[in-house]
């Protein structure tokens, strides 16, 4: 994407992209479902190849596979562009052949499509820059201060070379081409905006991090509905704000809100000059309660990977019953040992293995399902490991007595 200058797309409606469809009803003849990536390219070209999905030259090889990438391809590695034009690629490949490739929603595709950067690395900004980055750059400083001094009331900010260092630091070059392209008319925040958060395929489930017992909704396709109605509202919420001039279009999430509770304070204390429509400024500080933000969503909820299971286990049945559904395969969740994990009596899969070896020092894994068997895959291991069907729940139980033994290796409110 080619920009002579900053461009306000973060309020666009993306048009002529369906959304995509994934309740499934009946039992496909083989699932392959794969976590977080984190921007692990080479490693996730292992597993596919490894699991017959891609060829030599990263075209879809898998058939009539059903490839299930449940979430968080972006932040921390420094690949994650070449991760989500691959998995665009394979998604469009994959039907020629009667397959079909199904990427969700994780926590960090939906950080970055609201601005929370906290955890993109300087390889993946980099990898956004162009030719005229350094003028792109420059013409957003100037419509940084020009913020600046409107929310100040001032005519112009003075020259502070100490403080343009320090903007330059936050904002390195691709941060705003990153922005744009996540945006809802940018080329991955448009196709993002088409996928949903937890796909039901035959009697499993299929989402990044969780799902609450607790948690209020009737079905797959309502939860996802109101997962898209956040998304779409909170990019209306965002437009507006903007043209409140409340805050600057190119924040990150974080200054956004320090920028949103300084003036709804303001409105609060009848400030001279203060606004006086805080309806919008509510919404953005009410946001860490919606499903895009909160500890119980489908895109954060650690309670099944981490939360000994006699607290849940009865709701999660009920509400795994209530669904259709029996199984239940979950990313987010990095445990000891970095093997595939089963709990709640063979009936919940934790699949995330720490794919970003640099980072959490795992390795790549698959979990395929066929015919009723759930069968672990390894990038590091030639051979495959039987978790249910067959003599497989023996193994697993075994595995799951030496898990628990352990603490678990990411914190519960770590993103």
């Amino acid at each position: 994407m080619l920009l002579t200058g900053p461009v306000l797309m973060m309020g666009r409606r993306a048009s002529g992209v369906p959304p995509s469809r994934t309740t499934v009803p009946g039992a496909p003849q083989r699932i392959v479902a794969i976590a977080d990536v984190h921007g692990a390219y080479e490693e996730f070209l292992g597993i596919l190849q490894r699991m017959g999905l891609i060829d030599a030259g990263h075209k879809w090889a898998g058939s009539a596979t059903i490839f299930v990438q449940v979430g968080d391809v972006p932040d921390r590695g420094p690949e994650t562009r070449k991760v989500l034009d691959l998995l665009m690629e394979l998604e469009r490949e994959a039907p020629a052949q009667g397959g079909k490739v199904i990427p969700l929603l994780g926590n960090h595709e939906v950080m970055q499509m609201m601005g929370d950067l906290r955890y993109t690395t300087p390889a993946d900004f980099q990898s956004f820059a162009i030719a005229q980055s350094e003028n792109v750059r420059d013409l957003a400083y100037q419509d940084y201060r020009k913020f600046i001094a409107a929310s100040r009331g001032i005519h112009d900010v003075p020259d502070d070379e100490d403080a343009h260092q320090r903007w330059l630091a936050r904002h390195p070059l691709g941060f705003f081409e990153d922005r744009d392209a996540y945006a809802p008319d940018g080329v991955y925040g448009r196709w993002l905006r088409t996928h949903d958060a937890v796909a039901q395929l035959g009697d499993t489930l299929f989402l990044h991090a969780g799902l609450d017992p607790g948690l209020h909704f009737g079905s797959v396709d309502e939860l996802n509905g109101k997962i898209r109605s956040e998304i779409t509202g909170f990019d209306k919420l965002w437009q507006t704000l903007v043209q409140q001039k409340t805050i600057w279009r190119y924040m990150t999430l974080d200054d956004a809100f320090n920028q949103v509770k300084l003036s709804y304070d303001a409105a609060q204390s009848r400030s001279p000059g203060a606004p006086v429509d805080v309806e919008y400024m509510r919404r953005m500080l009410d946001l860490p309660n919606g499903l895009l933000m909160s500890d119980h969503s489908p895109l954060w909820y650690r309670g099944l990977a981490l939360e000994p299971e006699e607290r849940n286990e009865k709701g999660l049945n009920a509400m795994l019953d209530r669904l259709g559904a029996h199984y239940i395969v979950l990313g987010h969740t990095v445990l000891p040992g970095f093997t595939i994990t089963v709990r709640f009596n063979h009936r919940v899969f934790l699949i995330d293995t720490g794919m970003l070896k640099s980072y959490y020092g795992g390795r790549a894994s698959a979990l395929e399902i066929r015919d009723g068997k759930f069968t672990a895959y390894y990038a590091d291991d030639p051979s495959s490991h039987v978790l249910v069907g067959e003599t497989g729940t023996t193994d697993a139980a075994e595995r799951q007595k030496e898990w628990a033994a352990v603490p678990a290796l990411t914190p519960s409110r770590r993103p």
